[in-house]
């Protein structure tokens, strides 16, 4: 806050005019009052100007707002000088230009609201849809970074926006490639399946076989697999994309980096096998880093990333999923599951759980099903480790008193390997800590069954368990706000 003294008056009952001069701490703005005189000499323009110089105001003086104050002399507060705001950049835009398939799914906090017994929906449309490219088709389109405009504050300094990193596609992309034309639209270099990524698009090529046999051995590639008929028992196939069979796939190994697709079923044997003096099942295995659909699920052990869908049942199988599994149309009651363990982390949708029998059903929502694993892998890596560590300190320590056996530099790597091992549990103290955060349960998670649930399915909702003796109508089962599992 300043003051300018009024105006020297040769006559002592006259009283001239005076102002006061308010400045912001962050100095963008300054404000004006401006007292009228009594008789004595009115407050000029030029003392104003002369007043913000000696406060070393230089920038963003508004001229009107100033002079009209001046004029007016009314004692009320006006703006005079206002600094700009830097405008922020705005990031990188990479947009896919492919249509990707999508799960569409009522969200569940509506699904909650209805009164009517109804659950949120599959459109099995929407689901597994295979997209190919052919090379040239464009990918993505990359809208580059745009810098932030300066601003200013009112003593003229210059006010830097934050700077915005403008990154490139995420090169090499395979099957994928910049066009010529245009550096900043990716293409397809050859014909296949594409995958988004946040900062591209990878194009895997396309193999399109009769069946999975003997005549064709076990497959192992890079890419996406079209089976025409039926990937039969005893084979094995891993790939980095798709798996799309028109048949079915029986007791086979099925390795999918992408989707799995079965627009028959999946069957596995009731059966074991003796290998090696062990027993061994021939259930069905398959693993999706997306998602698993199929008709129905005989005796398979089933592990996806993302949703695993079966339009008619799972039975006595193993499911582990990412996100949610659903069985049956949608909006019907068909839909059923039977016997062995169903893990979801968000939710299992059927039309019937159980069976009248009272065949054992093991229900599990609302725990990623695949941290746990992760964990024990991390566990015994962290054993390797320790019992590596111990092994090189005593040759460390031997080195050390019989100098003369360490010929060749043996040493000096053991001791940098021994100090490694240190870095190494570190960053798996690390890793241990991000898995615990996993471990908790998700709030929302639950088990929806829109006809009925028999006796002997056992549900488990986060932490909370609850065993079924008697056969209920549909609902839903979750945590209620007490706190446990509550079938509404």
């Amino acid at each position: 806050m300043s003051a300018v003294p009024p105006v020297d008056s040769s006559t002592d009952d006259l009283i001239d005019g005076s102002f006061e001069l308010h400045v912001e701490d962050d100095r963008m703005s300054a404000t004006l009052f401006v007292e009228p005189p009594q008789g004595g000499q009115a407050v000029t323009e030029a003392q104003v100007r002369a007043a913000l110089a000696g406060r070393g105001i230089v920038a963003g003086i508004l001229d009107e707002a100033l002079r009209q104050a001046v004029e007016r002399q009314d004692g009320l507060s006006t703006c005079i000088a206002a600094g700009q705001e830097p405008i922020a950049g705005k990031p990188a835009v990479f947009t896919s230009l492919i249509e990707s398939p999508r799960l569409q799914q009522a969200d569940e906090s509506e699904d909650a609201e209805q009164d009517d017994g109804t659950y949120a929906r599959i459109d099995y449309r929407d689901m597994g849809s295979l997209i190919l490219v052919k090379p040239g088709a464009p990918l993505m389109r990359r809208t580059p970074a745009v810098q932030g405009t300066p601003g200013f504050d009112i003593s003229g300094k210059v006010l830097e926006p934050a700077k915005i990193e403008d990154p490139p596609f995420a090169l090499p992309l395979p099957g994928a490639k910049p066009s010529e034309e245009d550096p900043d639209l990716l293409v397809a270099e050859i014909a296949g399946a594409p995958k988004v990524m946040p900062r591209g698009v990878s194009v895997a090529s396309l193999v399109e076989i009769e069946a999975v046999n003997l005549d064709s051995g076990n497959i192992d590639f890079d890419g996406t697999l079209r089976v025409k008929g039926d990937i039969l028992a005893g084979m094995r196939v891993r790939v980095t994309g798709d798996v799309i069979v028109s048949g079915t796939i029986e007791a086979a190994e099925v390795h999918a980096g992408g989707n799995i697709t079965v627009n028959g079923g999946i069957i596995g044997m009731t059966e074991t096998i003796s290998t090696d003096g062990q027993e061994q099942s021939r259930a069905a295995r398959l693993v999706s880093g997306g998602m698993v659909k199929a008709r129905f699920i005989l005796h398979a052990e089933v592990d996806a990333a993302s949703t695993v869908a079966a339009e008619r049942e799972i039975r006595q199988s193993l499911v582990d999923s990412g996100e949610s599994v659903v069985v049956g149309p949608p909006g019907g009651q068909n839909g059923i599951i039977v016997g062995g363990r169903i893990r979801a982390m968000t939710s299992v949708q059927s039309g019937v759980i159980g069976s009248a029998a009272g065949v054992q059903t093991d229900i599990q929502v609302g725990l990623d099903p695949h941290v746990h694993a992760q964990r024990n892998a991390l566990q015994q890596k962290r054993q390797d480790l320790t019992d590596q560590q111990a092994k090189l300190e005593k040759v460390v320590m031997f080195l050390h008193a019989n100098p003369q056996k360490d010929v060749g530099g043996i040493g000096e790597r053991a001791r940098k390997t021994y100090k490694q091992t240190f870095t190494d549990l570190e960053a798996l103290k690390a890793e241990e800590a991000e898995l615990i955060k996993a471990l908790q349960p998700k709030a929302d998670a639950y088990v929806a069954v829109r006809k009925v649930i028999h006796s002997g399915v056992r549900v488990r909702v986060g932490h909370k368990a609850r065993e079924f003796r008697e056969d209920y109508p549909g609902g839903k089962v979750r945590i209620g706000q007490d706190g446990e599992i509550a079938l509404s």
